[in-house]
């Protein structure tokens, strides 16, 4: 969708010279004609005129369209040299709580770690200590702009401390983020993912999400495709089904 939409954009331009091209030049050559006393329009001048215009419209538009390809693929090869620019992200999170005490319940503790985006700058979070039981349901909660999907992105280790250590019992961790993902397919491809599909668990998942009634509203149910990013989806319909996915 939006490759169309900035090949159109880009591409547009061109083909309007198609049209406002012998409009505009006649008028100008006819208005110069005038005040120079030059002798004005003829038949052999718009006939010829016009040739050239046909001749050289479809080269121009092609010229546009091709620029336009060219400056995305300058983009892209840019964002390319940045990522292989980049440092290597290395995990630093350390897989010692079993390891050390097949008895310990935690599945996340963290000792006295600065946690931050950048390291050029002051951590956001410091000398976090605590502790995350394993099936328990445990609640990070504080007011916008105090460091809790920071806190998160330590655990998955995205981020890595600046002082301190993240210890978890698994790698295999599940994250819902607060900008919804989706693939280019059906509501039930979204909800079930990867997963194999079970027709029981996949009833319970849509009443759990409040999607039953979205479905008995859609022509095709469960079947309708989402587009690309989910831009067929509400934005309720997008973060319910991303949520509880199975």
């Amino acid at each position: 969708m939006a490759t169309c939409s900035t090949l159109m954009a880009c591409g547009l331009p061109a083909y309007l010279t198609q049209v406002f091209a012998p409009v505009l030049t006649f008028t100008v050559f006819s208005l110069r004609a005038r005040d120079s006393g030059d002798k004005t329009l003829d038949t052999a001048r718009v006939f010829t005129a016009l040739s050239l215009f046909v001749l050289l419209a479809e080269p121009l538009a092609s010229l546009v369209m091709a620029l336009a390809a060219f400056l995305g693929a300058v983009g892209s090869f840019t964002r390319i040299q940045q990522f292989l620019s980049s440092d290597e992200r290395a995990d630093s999170r350390e897989r010692q709580l079993r390891e050390k005490d097949p008895k310990v319940d935690e599945a996340i503790v963290i000792r006295g770690a600065d946690i931050g985006w950048d390291t050029s700058k002051s951590p956001l979070l410091h000398d976090v200590s605590l502790t995350i039981p394993q099936q328990k349901l445990t609640m990070i909660v504080g007011p916008v702009g105090c460091g809790k999907t920071t806190l998160l992105h330590a655990f998955l280790g995205e981020i890595s401390p600046l002082a301190g250590s993240v210890y978890v019992s698994s790698t295999s961790i599940a994250f819902c983020a607060q900008s919804p993902w989706h693939s280019n397919g059906t509501i039930r491809q979204a909800v079930v993912g990867n997963a194999p599909f079970d027709d029981k668990w996949y009833d319970r998942v849509v009443s759990a999400c409040a999607l039953r009634r979205d479905l008995q509203e859609l022509p095709l149910g469960d079947a309708s495709r989402i587009g690309s990013g989910g831009v067929a989806l509400s934005g309720g319909q997008s973060r319910r089904i991303v949520s509880f996915s199975l």
